[in-house]
């Protein structure tokens, strides 16, 4: 993927405020929900959402850690998805507590078992304006 491309689906992960993330159920179907990342640590290589433990998508982890994430962008017409891994972070994971990431709805929703998910990306897809589409898998060393 030329630099110019990466740096594309960059600006729309950052500038995406809902993301649909989509896991596979225990019976193999995907299971999609819109969700809003937290505003730090997006990046290329890892996003990171605040829900229930008692949310469908953690259940879902139980038979897959296969997901993936699609945002669309109106303004020209864009779209990034990505394929990783989603998975269970603590809040070790953070160095100042999460909370204080959550935006005023996330805070309303008070979750009684609340977990961050991390989603690790393997693969990025970006079409822009309908004439690229690109398709990259990332490696270790890539930031």
């Amino acid at each position: 993927m030329q630099h110019t491309t990466r740096q594309a689906a960059l600006n729309m992960i950052l500038a995406a405020p809902i993301f649909t993330l989509a896991t596979i159920d225990a019976s193999g179907y995907p299971t999609m929900v819109a969700l809003r990342p937290l505003p730090t640590h997006r990046s290329l290589k890892e996003l990171f959402f605040y829900t229930s433990r008692q949310t469908m998508t953690v259940q879902n982890l139980r038979a897959s850690k296969h997901a993936s994430l699609f945002c669309y962008s109106l303004d020209d017409y864009s779209s990034v998805m990505l394929k990783g891994q989603l998975t269970v972070v603590g809040h070790t994971a953070f160095q100042s507590d999460w909370r204080h990431e959550l935006n005023d709805f996330q805070k309303q929703l008070n979750y009684q078992d609340p977990v961050i998910l991390r989603f690790q990306t393997s693969t990025i897809k970006i079409r822009q304006m309908t004439r690229i589409d690109h398709l990259e898998r990332l490696t270790t060393t890539d930031k």
